[in-house]
């Protein structure tokens, strides 16, 4: 089987991806950066899949959108989703309806409801509330 490495880096790839591996934003571009780091050193594919406990054709990726983009190749694109129900407005509504009457979370979609015409499953409103940070109210909702 014929061994694959990356090109010899540049100081200044280096330094990006060193930045990246120690101080990267999201877990898989500090492990990506690392799998280049890790093959410039000599390091086979089998070796990294071995070292960052992952696929073998995953560091192949990685080491193809290196060759390919960069740094960029190795950070995640956006990705479509769901658009979600409630926005900002609601977030902060919501916020307001809690601290005017934090005892009364169980008639939370009921008001949002009224108000908004939205209709939120209590998993979306405990998630909502999580994100504003009332962690404690949202575990009286059953």
């Amino acid at each position: 089987m014929k061994k694959r490495f990356v090109v010899p880096l540049t100081g200044a790839e280096q330094q990006a991806l060193n930045s990246a591996y120690h101080h990267g934003e999201k877990t898989a571009l500090r492990r990506r950066a690392h799998a280049i780091l890790l093959s410039s050193q000599g390091h086979t594919i089998n070796q990294i899949s071995e070292i960052l406990q992952v696929r073998r054709d995953a560091v192949s990726r990685w080491l193809k959108q290196w060759e390919l983009s960069g740094l960029d190749g190795l950070i995640d694109k956006p990705r479509s989703g769901r658009t979600p129900i409630l926005d900002d407005g609601d977030h902060q509504r919501l916020q307001e309806l809690v601290a005017k009457q934090p005892h009364q979370i169980r008639t939370l979609p009921a008001r949002l409801h009224e108000e908004t015409g939205k209709t939120v499953s209590t998993v979306t409103l405990r998630r909502a509330l999580k994100k504003i940070t009332i962690v404690s109210s949202a575990s009286d909702i059953h």
